[in-house]
């Protein structure tokens, strides 16, 4: 079977669509050559004409280099599976390809996109742009004739169906946490990101990490900087406990202050705090740990939505890693809609998943006054009063299932 691929030349300026035997696919070729010399693409328009009678034109619109990433990786997708198909039928060839009913790249879109592989409308509108701009190149230069690919009416609710399904996922798994974290723009983002999926932080809590030691009421507790001595007189400890205060956590409405709780620090993250600490901290007088690095706020500390917006900027690089196919497709994808609070929530589902197993507990059978509840409500810093966590802690319920479905490769439901 010739599998296809795309990979860019920078001597001619494009992407070359080659089979596994590195004959080249000259129809894609010559799109790919012609979009990014221009930077446009052309879409078939009929208008109405005098007498009644519908001329043709086509229309240029101009794309971005993201946008040419889609049409890439949208159309290998596509190449790949005419290759699969051609295998079972007689009447169709990649070779062809030009020339395929329009029928078929329907069912391309409709079945296998949509009913096969689930996909919502965000994914939909990617592959409808990409074969449309490509079939309508081929038209305009006179290799085909139009083709009308569209959805099928029926099959709209099936894409909001997929569309709330993907959207309601609030969990990463640990892998997809590990690119995002390899994918941040600096070591401080990396650890804004971490304490979100490893310590279960809220983007605010990060102001909470201080690095001299403090006292809370009568009893002191170690900063940052003691916690780096504790590591390096310890080298067998693997754990380290920091205390985070109230004044720092969310705090329910109506209320004197938040919740505070001990955050456990696995060394491997430890040791990353003390290499930014010595590397990368600007050189402040401030006793928050993280702080900005920019000119116009150098050395102050980091605000409450750092975080927040750090998760921002790298979801929009792994994004565009995922369009371009350089990460691996058995993964978990990221989505459009994820925000950085699916850390902390990811970070509370594997919490809930490791307690219900170690303790031998079904996860529908947790009750709010379980041992394995409560315990997870104390990590996460649920309030969790007179033995009853909250409804909030209830949701890791849910997100267990969908971690369970990821490790059995299935989609969940």
């Amino acid at each position: 079977m010739q599998f296809i691929t795309s990979q860019k030349s920078e001597y001619q300026q494009c992407h070359i669509f080659m089979a596994e035997d590195l004959s080249i696919l000259l129809l894609p070729t010559l799109f790919s050559k012609a979009v990014s010399r221009t930077g446009v693409v052309w879409k078939r328009v009929t208008l109405d004409g005098d007498a009644k009678f519908a001329t043709t034109t086509y229309l240029e619109e101009e794309i971005s280099n993201v946008t040419l990433t889609i049409l890439h990786n949208k159309l290998e997708h596509f190449f790949n599976w005419l290759v699969q198909y051609s295998q079972h039928s007689s009447q169709v060839s990649i070779e062809s390809h030009h020339n395929i009913p329009e029928e078929l790249l329907n069912h391309y879109i409709n079945t296998v996109i949509i009913e096969e592989q689930g996909a919502g409308e965000h994914t939909v509108d990617q592959y409808l742009m990409a074969l449309r701009n490509y079939y309508d190149y081929l038209t305009m230069t006179g290799f085909t004739n139009a083709k009308d690919i569209r959805v099928k009416p029926r099959l709209k609710s099936t894409i909001k169906r997929n569309t709330k399904r993907r959207t309601a996922v609030k969990y990463l798994t640990p892998e997809l946490r590990s690119i995002l974290y390899r994918n941040t723009d600096s070591l401080r983002d990396e650890l804004l990101l971490r304490g979100g999926g490893e310590l279960g932080l809220r983007s605010k809590e990060n102001q909470g990490l201080l690095l001299g030691d403090f006292m809370v009421g009568n009893k002191k507790h170690l900063g940052f900087k003691s916690l780096f001595l504790e590591m390096e007189q310890h080298p067998e400890q693997m754990e380290f406990k920091y205390y985070l205060q109230g004044q720092y956590t969310k705090s329910p409405r109506n209320s004197g202050g938040g919740q505070f709780r001990r955050l456990h620090i696995h060394r491997s993250l430890l040791e990353r705090y003390k290499e930014y600490y010595n590397k990368e901290r600007p050189a402040s007088s401030e006793n928050t740990l993280l702080l900005n690095a920019s000119l116009s706020d150098y050395g102050t500390p980091i605000a409450k939505n750092a975080a927040s917006r750090a998760f921002t900027r790298t979801k929009k690089k792994v994004l565009e890693l995922q369009i371009s196919g350089a990460l691996p497709e058995n993964g978990q994808m990221l989505e459009d809609d994820h925000t950085g609070h699916v850390l902390r929530h990811s970070f509370g589902t594997d919490k809930f998943y490791d307690a219900c197993k170690e303790n031998s507990v079904k996860i529908d059978s947790v009750t709010p006054t379980s041992a394995v509840y409560l315990l997870v409500a104390r990590l996460m810093g649920h309030n969790a009063k007179d033995g009853s966590a909250p409804e909030t802690t209830k949701t890791y319920i849910r997100s267990c299932h969908i971690k369970d479905a990821f490790y059995a490769g299935v989609r969940y439901d």
